[in-house]
């Protein structure tokens, strides 16, 4: 017998945050504080490093000081730009700008606001840098919809770390996993996460990729306001 949907745990980069945004936004200007060049090519580096070690910090091969001490010196390595500031310090002047941010992807908001006037639980699920996320999701307009947000910083486990989901499970008043969706963008730290936890999830294909072998979504959805169909559908025929 199915049951209904009473909570939805959303991932918050690229899944109602729009991170790219936000990122390219603040590392422009970083880059020109610094006299280096803010070009596509440039900022995609710096992604593809910054993506790099998020995956690692996933898997437990970095811890997040470890990652914000070094993202800014292997991009300067890989673009051959000597800084005379430390990377560190640029790492904290990026984060400041960063936390300006709280841009939205497409219908972020509507999807929260009928989620919430319907009687959902809301909670966001992040592996970001905590002062950093709340001050986007403030500026973001979604905090009034949102009963708690989980920082992977402040439990000190990250998604996709089952001891992570069990801290939140802990926190959260629903207990019946099958009435609780997770809805994330990531297979490794998201869907990976709630297949370690036993959560249903769905899976946001934001690039329209082929589902890799591994990983077993309950559904997957293009735009997040798809998950109002997906929760219709379900609580609709639950009994």
């Amino acid at each position: 017998m199915m049951k209904k949907i009473t909570t939805v745990l959303f991932d918050a980069d690229n899944t109602l945050l729009d991170f790219l945004k936000d990122e390219h936004q603040a590392l422009a200007r970083v880059l020109e504080t610094l006299g280096v060049p803010a070009t596509d090519e440039n900022i995609s580096i710096y992604s593809r490093i910054n993506q790099g070690l998020w995956k690692q910090l996933e898997k437990g091969e970095i811890t997040k000081p470890e990652l914000k001490r070094v993202r800014f010196r292997l991009f300067f390595d890989a673009i051959g730009f000597s800084c005379d500031k430390d990377p560190l310090e640029v790492n904290e002047f990026y984060l400041s700008l960063l936390s300006e941010g709280g841009n939205l992807l497409e219908g972020a908001i509507e999807t929260v606001r009928k989620l919430r006037s319907d009687g959902l639980d809301l909670y966001i699920v992040t592996n970001g840098i905590a002062a950093t996320q709340a001050r986007r999701l403030e500026r973001s307009g979604l905090t009034p919809y949102i009963s708690e947000v989980f920082v992977s910083e402040t439990i000190g486990y990250q998604k996709p770390r089952k001891e992570y989901f069990d801290f939140v499970l802990d926190k959260i008043p629903e207990k019946d996993k099958e009435k609780i969706l997770l809805v994330g963008d990531s297979l490794t730290s998201d869907i990976k996460g709630a297949m370690n936890a036993d959560i249903p999830c769905c899976w946001l294909n934001l690039a329209d990729e082929e589902l890799p072998d591994g990983y077993k979504p309950d559904f997957i959805i293009s735009k997040v306001s798809e998950t109002l169909n997906i929760i219709s559908c379900r609580n609709g025929d639950a009994l």
